[in-house]
């Protein structure tokens, strides 16, 4: 797995650059600098205003009493696509842009919150789909003496039951 991330980080590094000077041999190196300090506002323009929507639908959802999945996934997805267009370079720029599109947020999103429910450092934290909270795959719990709390239980009787009696 170190490897695999290993690669991957010098991949990624190697297309940072290769874009960058590309783009600074078209327009220039200033240009292109104040490119990348441009593409980090924009990005944070874009997870305002989106992030204000999403939130929005979100809060309707969950006052109509639905599951707002869909709207989570669209959450995560902009959340990542902001920290890749923070991310200095043109490739986690133009990444974290198609994160912003309406679309591929909701499939992206959706695909790292799976990614997220079935990652097993996750498992204790995370209980979707399940009946209960508990999970199939695990015992029940079980009580002994040391889960009990003791305490006293006192009944009363609503004031209007009183004055509906005389």
């Amino acid at each position: 797995m170190g490897l695999f991330f290993l690669i991957g980080f010098i991949l990624w590094g190697w297309a940072e650059m290769s874009a960058f000077i590309y783009i600074s041999s078209t327009i220039g190196g200033l240009l292109t600098l104040l490119g990348v300090f441009v593409t980090a506002i924009i990005g944070i323009s874009l997870l305002k205003s989106q992030g204000n929507a999403v939130m929005s639908k979100i809060r309707t959802e969950l006052a109509q009493g639905r599951t707002p999945v869909g709207s989570v996934a669209d959450s995560i997805s902009l959340a990542v696509g902001s920290i890749l267009m923070l991310i200095p370079g043109y490739v986690t720029d133009g990444i974290g842009v198609l994160l912003f599109t309406p679309g591929l947020r909701t499939i992206t999103g959706s695909w790292i919150l799976h990614q997220l429910v079935t990652n097993n450092q996750f498992k204790g934290f995370v209980h979707v789909g399940e009946q209960g909270g508990i999970s199939p795959h695990r015992p029940k719990p079980s009580y002994n003496a040391d889960d009990v709390i003791e305490g006293d239980v006192t009944e009363h009787t609503k004031p209007t039951d009183r004055l509906n009696k005389h």
